[in-house]
């Protein structure tokens, strides 16, 4: 299947490019709608699959028309070219809901910008083509990846610090990024819609951070970061479509095993460190 790959050089996209065959698009930051058009006439893809964004909130709030651009515009130009699409959202969407959750997929109240034009880009994409498929994504994690791009993540994070801070009050998940790499080559058969896409999690963010901590034997110094907004997601309508997710503890688990992390007291050496 000839599959359109936009962000191949990013956190998610290297993972997705890694996982099965796909080609890579140039980088879309400045295209214009004759440009998309163009660029899906060259390469007649069956189907194309959008994680290029902007996705820092900060960064979305200092300048909104780059955010309305990158967020809104290039995916509704990806829909027009009638193509199948399958665009990465956020449960960014769920920021301003209130209670603590989880969350189905009506249940939607944006707290930001970035938030605000992912729901915009997910109801004007529907609107022109019905068989797109958003996928709300959570923070994902992974160890570095060779020549890719690693923005700051839970794992790594965790990781690296000596001390952080994450809320007692949040429901949060957060997801193995190589799980969702495998699974949105099948996110390309679901039917048309916005679907909760990652793992799900009962724990507080700072009772997820304990367990690491305690399962690595982390020397770091955790604190409550006071309240943050509930992002907990409901994915049961991606597992009546097969997609299953680990949740948040048992995918930190498999990443674990699979860089056989830990950390030894005695020598006070990170046995990982030759990943770096």
């Amino acid at each position: 299947m000839n599959i359109l790959l936009t962000g191949a050089r990013g956190f998610v996209g290297a993972r997705i490019a890694a996982a099965f065959p796909v080609n890579a698009a140039p980088s879309l930051r400045d295209m214009t709608e004759d440009g998309i058009k163009r660029l899906v006439d060259e390469t007649e893809p069956e189907a194309v699959i959008h994680t290029a964004a902007i996705s820092d909130i900060p960064t979305c709030e200092k300048d909104p028309d780059a955010s309305y651009h990158a967020n809104v515009m290039i995916p509704l130009w990806l829909a027009k070219t009638g193509v199948k699409a399958v665009l990465f959202s956020t449960d960014q969407v769920y920021g301003g809901c209130g209670h603590e959750g989880p969350f189905a997929e009506n249940d939607t109240a944006p707290a930001n910008t970035y938030a605000r034009h992912k729901l915009e880009m997910e109801r004007r994409v529907l609107e022109i083509n019905p068989d797109a498929v958003l996928l709300r994504a959570t923070w994902m994690y992974d160890m570095p990846l060779y020549g890719a791009a690693n923005r700051g993540n839970f794992l790594v994070h965790m990781l690296l610090k000596q001390e952080a801070a994450f809320s007692a009050a949040q429901h949060r998940a957060v997801t193995y990024v190589r799980e969702v790499a495998q699974w949105t080559q099948r996110a390309l058969s679901l039917p048309g819609g916005s679907y909760n896409f990652g793992s799900e999690n009962s724990l507080t963010m700072l009772e997820t951070a304990q367990w690491l901590k305690e399962r690595l034997n982390l020397p770091i110094a955790l604190r409550d970061a006071g309240p943050r907004p509930h992002l907990w997601m409901d994915c049961a309508k991606a597992k009546a479509q097969g997609i299953r997710f680990r949740n948040t503890v048992d995918g930190l688990a498999q990443c674990i095993r699979d860089y056989h992390l830990g950390w030894s007291n005695a020598s006070g050496i990170i046995i990982w460190i030759k990943l770096f």
